[in-house]
C-alpha cells in the first residue's frame, strides 16, 4: 500500500483473517518494494509479518517467507551487495568487484538495486584504475534510473579524469538540472523560507564545478590516452594493441547492453529505452577507445603526444601544478588545491574526487 508516494506497513489490526488474502497482499507488497529498490524494506516486511504470524499461531510454522519465492533472491542480492561493501571499504577491490558482479548477474528488474551495484562497482573499478570499466558501470546505472546523482556526479568525475571536459560538463549540467528540479520541488512545498540550506550550497558548489570544467575545456588539452586503456606510459606497443583489444572487446556496443536484454518483460518499452540510452552512452565511450588506441598505436603520434604531455607537466610544475604521475599515487579522497575550490566537498557528498588511487571510505557512501 501506498501513502503519500512511501510504502506503508500496516500492523497486525489492518492483516485479513484469511490466510490466503493476507499471503497474496504481503506478495503484492514485497514486489512493490522489491521493483522500487527498497530489499531491505523487503525483508523487513516479511520478518515483521512472521512475527505477527507467530504471536498468532504459536509456533510460526507458516512462514510467510517460505511462500513467496522471490524473498531468497532478495536475501541474495542483499548479501552479495553487503559483502561488496565491505570488501570495498576494506580496500580489496577486486573483492568487491567480484561481489557487486554476482549481485547483477542474479536480477536486474528491481532497477534502482541494480543502479547502485552498477555505480558501487564504477567506485570500485575507478580504485584499481580501471577507468573506462567505471564510466561503462556509471552509464549502466544512469541509464536503469536517470535521476542517479550519485552515478551521474561519478561519471562527471571520471570523464574530467580522463580529461574529456565536453562530457564531464554535460553531466554536470544534468547533475544541476536535477538539483534544480529538487529545489524547486522543496521550495513548493516548503516555502522559499524553509528552503534546505544543504540543497542551495550543492547547487553553489555544483556551479563552480561547471565553471572550472568549462575552463578546463577551453585549454583543449588532449584526452589521457594511457588512462583510458589503463596502461602506464612506459608500456610496449605489444602491451598497448593487448590493452586496446580488451577494452574494445569489453566495452563494444552491443556488448555493454547485452546485460540489459530482459527475457520476461512486463514493460518491454521501458527497457528498449533503458538499452538504447546505455547503447548511446557505450557507443562514445568505444569511440574514446578508438581515438586512444589510433595515436598511441603510430610511433611518430604517440612521440608526439608523449612530448606534449611531458611539455605539459614541466609547466605544471612550473606554475605550483600537479603533474599526472605525481597524482597517480594520491589517494582519491586527496583534493588537489585547497580553498580555491570548495565545491570540492560537495564532491565527496555525492561519492567522487578526482585523483588516482585508492578511494577513501568516506568519499563513496554505499546504498
Amino acid at each position: 500500500m501506498k501513502s503519500n508516494g512511501h510504502m506503508v506497513i500496516l500492523d497486525s489490526s489492518g492483516f485479513s483473517k484469511d490466510s490466503t488474502f493476507r499471503i497474496w497482499r504481503c506478495h503484492m507488497i514485497f514486489k512493490s518494494y522489491f521493483h522500487l529498490g527498497k530489499l531491505d524494506e523487503a525483508i523487513t516486511l516479511l520478518e515483521k509479518h512472521d512475527q505477527l504470524q507467530s504471536s498468532t499461531d504459536g509456533d510460526g510454522s507458516n512462514s510467510l517467507e517460505s511462500l513467496i519465492p522471490l524473498s531468497a533472491t532478495v536475501r541474495e542480492l542483499l548479501s552479495h551487495k553487503a559483502a561488496g561493501n565491505k570488501a570495498y571499504q576494506s580496500g580489496r577491490h577486486s573483492e568487491a568487484v567480484e561481489h557487486y558482479t554476482a549481485a547483477l548477474s542474479g536480477n536486474l528488474e528491481s532497477r534502482p538495486f541494480a543502479a547502485v551495484c552498477f555505480c558501487n562497482r564504477a567506485a570500485a573499478y575507478k580504485a584499481l584504475g580501471q577507468i573506462t570499466d567505471a564510466i561503462a558501470d556509471c552509464s549502466l546505472a544512469i541509464a536503469l534510473d536517470r535521476n542517479y546523482l550519485k552515478a551521474i556526479s561519478r561519471r562527471a568525475t571520471l570523464y574530467e579524469m580522463i580529461r574529456d571536459y565536453g562530457q564531464a560538463a554535460s553531466d554536470i549540467e544534468r547533475f544541476l538540472s536535477l538539483l534544480m528540479n529538487q529545489m524547486e520541488t522543496k521550495t513548493s512545498q516548503f516555502g522559499t523560507s524553509d528552503r534546505p540550506k544543504n540543497l542551495a550550497n550543492d547547487l553553489r558548489q555544483a556551479h563552480l564545478w561547471l565553471s572550472e570544467i568549462e575552463e578546463e575545456g577551453r585549454k583543449e588539452v588532449p584526452l589521457d590516452l594511457y588512462l583510458i586503456l589503463g596502461v602506464e606510459p612506459s608500456v610496449s606497443a605489444a602491451e598497448i594493441k593487448k590493452a586496446y583489444r580488451r577494452a574494445a572487446l569489453r566495452h563494444h556496443p552491443d556488448k555493454a547492453v547485452q546485460s540489459l536484454v530482459r527475457h520476461d518483460n512486463r514493460d518491454d518499452r521501458l527497457w528498449k529505452e533503458i538499452r538504447e540510452e546505455a547503447y548511446k552512452d557505450a557507443d562514445k565511450l568505444f569511440k574514446i577507445i578508438g581515438e586512444a588506441y589510433t595515436i598511441l598505436s603510430d610511433p611518430v603520434k604517440r612521440s608526439k603526444y608523449d612530448f606534449e604531455e611531458e611539455s605539459r607537466n614541466v609547466q605544471k610544475k612550473r606554475t605550483g601544478g600537479t603533474s599526472r604521475t605525481a597524482t597517480d599515487g594520491q589517494s582519491y579522497s586527496v583534493d588537489r588545491s585547497g580553498s580555491r575550490q570548495p565545491w570540492r566537498e560537495i564532491r565527496r557528498a555525492y561519492g567522487y574526487s578526482t585523483s588516482r588511487g585508492a578511494e577513501a571510505t568516506r568519499s563513496n557512501r554505499f546504498y
